[in-house]
């Protein structure tokens, strides 16, 4: 049976998620390389599912895989996207936030027909705010709520001294744009640049975050106005088994996209024979 070489960037929580997900054997793609900063982290993955897949550097990685995964953080993405442009390979992009404060990657992936893939993350009805900028939109409003453990130390938190593990009530920590939030928060809004990156942009669109100490879920509530109208839309997630400070729908997006991606490349593949 034909598949698709897989290269994970990111070792921890949804890289576990994704191995978890192949190993049901429901999507025609193969883990053969894993890339991480810290090295042991990969191997303990290898051993953990009993990969066949080299732990190797990004470059290694990219040689040998016919997409790249990159679930590392923000801070990976330029070197994941370059690398993929370098090795003429398609990659999923997980820390969209990552995109957002390197916004020439998509360009240059573009101009070398490069696919980036975008998954939906955290959030429900990216495809109605898609549909939606056909006509244009007005504006375009996050609000994140959030128990204050999946936010503690954040670098906004840290940079203003906020304290959120003493809260008592519900209490917004930030307003601003999507661009400051993901700068913000870097592991807790890829929504903010999913949802952005589909939309009327970066710096128009708004985000709120809140910190609830009365929470148990993540929260995520769209309000979008346009020439078509008004969506709203909210999505409540259950943190993921291993990560509080990320929701387990984010892991299965990246699962659901995967599925695509291995699906389009068997059919590309059978089509060129």
């Amino acid at each position: 049976m034909s598949f698709m070489r897989t290269g994970l960037v990111g070792c921890g929580n949804i890289g576990a998620d994704i191995c978890i997900t192949l190993q049901k054997g429901e999507i025609p793609a193969q883990l053969v390389a894993l890339t991480d900063l810290d090295k042991a982290r990969a191997e303990v993955l290898q051993r953990t599912f009993s990969l066949d897949a080299a732990v190797c550097s990004l470059d290694e990685n990219a040689a040998s895989v016919d997409i790249l995964i990159e679930c590392a953080g923000a801070h990976a993405v330029k070197e994941v996207v370059e690398a993929a442009i370098r090795h003429n390979k398609e990659c999923l992009i997980m820390s969209v936030g990552g995109l957002m404060t390197n916004p020439e990657l998509l360009e240059k992936a573009k101009a070398h027909n490069i696919r980036v893939r975008i998954p939906s993350g955290a959030l429900c009805g990216l495809d109605g705010i898609r549909s939606a900028m056909e006509a244009g939109l007005h504006s375009v409003t996050l609000t994140t709520r959030k128990p204050p453990k999946g936010l503690e130390g954040a670098p906004y938190l840290v940079e203003n001294q906020i304290d959120v593990g003493a809260l008592k009530e519900p209490t917004i920590i930030f307003e601003g744009t999507a661009m400051d939030a993901v700068k913000a928060f870097p592991a807790n809004v890829n929504v903010a640049g999913a949802l952005s990156l589909m939309g009327i942009g970066p710096l128009e669109t708004r985000v709120r975050i809140i910190a609830d100490p009365n929470a148990t879920e993540n929260s995520h509530e769209v309000v979008a106005e346009g020439a078509f109208g008004r969506l709203h839309t909210t999505t409540v997630n259950l943190p993921s088994p291993r990560n509080p400070k990320s929701s387990y729908l984010a892991s299965l997006s990246a699962s659901a996209e995967l599925r695509i991606a291995a699906i389009e490349f068997i059919t590309q593949r059978g089509v060129k024979k």
